[in-house]
């Protein structure tokens, strides 16, 4: 057997693609001799994932999975889940320490790998029915939730956005389905504003309450109108990064629905363990709030 074949990749066969490949390897090296870089889970040096890292994360996202089970503000009183959500992976060990790195870290040469985790996420999400022709789709509108202006300010960048330029660059979206960003944060006093991280489930969702809204170019441009029936209903994927209570996505999808759009599933990096309420009745005061209505299954 080829001592080659277990690889990743294998070995270039044509002259000019070998040439390629050594000057890229030749100008990554220069770029960690000019700025140094070790890996974000394990600390190997010159390598921002080393090859044994990623080879955890690829395993650790190969079968993404529904997680809205997880998310209590997803779920009605009564158990049934409100908003379909596939996560790539669960929140632990190579994958939590990836997206922390590459959101509060700068580390965005991690976009790459992350956006293909996400792109086997939204693979199982916007599969079509088999029976449905390619030609005959409708189009999806693939929606990130949108930062906050601190983040901006503090991080230089979106996250979520970065990850889905990536995949459209890399040609990795699902067939039928457009970025769209029609979401947008609404302004805040500074002394309304709170962060998410650290805070209980009610609190998260008395934080996020009617603070998004739909961008005015794109009000224009789709004319929202939905009819009774259901008949030119535009369809929606929600896109984050992180799943805790679900507050976020929630809040999200009351915005666009309330708009006239059908929002179909969300998609997200990692789902995390929801963090305890503050107080012993906040899970039940977060069930009580719930009203949204049942998503198909």
């Amino acid at each position: 057997m080829d001592a080659t074949a277990h690889r990743h990749r294998g070995p270039a066969r044509t002259l000019w693609l070998r040439i390629w490949l050594w000057c890229e390897a030749a100008w990554r090296d220069f770029l960690y001799l000019v700025l140094p870089a070790d890996c974000v889970v394990c600390g190997a040096e010159d390598q921002s994932l080393c090859p044994e890292c990623a080879a955890v994360l690829r395993k650790q996202t190969a079968a993404p999975f529904r997680a809205e089970h997880s998310a209590d503000a997803l779920m009605s009183v009564a158990g049934h889940p409100l908003l379909r959500v596939v996560a790539s992976g669960e929140y632990r060990d190579a994958l939590s320490q990836s997206i922390l790195a590459f959101k509060n870290h700068g580390r965005t040469e991690l976009g790459p790998q992350l956006s293909r985790c996400l792109a086997r996420a939204l693979d199982t999400t916007a599969a079509p029915p088999p029976a449905t022709p390619r030609a005959s789709m409708p189009t999806v509108l693939l929606v990130p939730i949108p930062s906050t202006g601190s983040g901006w300010r503090r991080r230089g960048y979106d996250p979520v956005a970065l990850l889905l330029r990536t995949l459209v660059r890399e040609g990795r979206l699902p067939f039928g389905m457009e970025v769209v960003p029609l979401l947008r944060i609404k302004t805040r006093l500074p002394w309304h504003r709170r962060h998410q991280k650290g805070l209980g489930r009610a609190a998260r969702r008395r934080n996020i309450r009617n603070t998004m809204k739909i961008k005015q170019k794109f009000v224009r441009s789709f004319r929202l109108k939905a009819k009774p029936s259901g008949q030119n209903v535009i369809e929606v994927v929600l896109a984050d990064d992180v799943l805790t209570t679900g507050s976020t996505l929630r809040e999200a999808a009351k915005t666009l629905e309330l708009s006239g759009f059908r929002v179909r599933a969300a998609v997200v990096l990692a789902a995390a363990r929801a963090p305890s309420g503050t107080s012993a009745d906040g899970h039940e005061e977060g069930r009580a709030e719930n009203n949204l209505c049942p998503k198909d299954e």
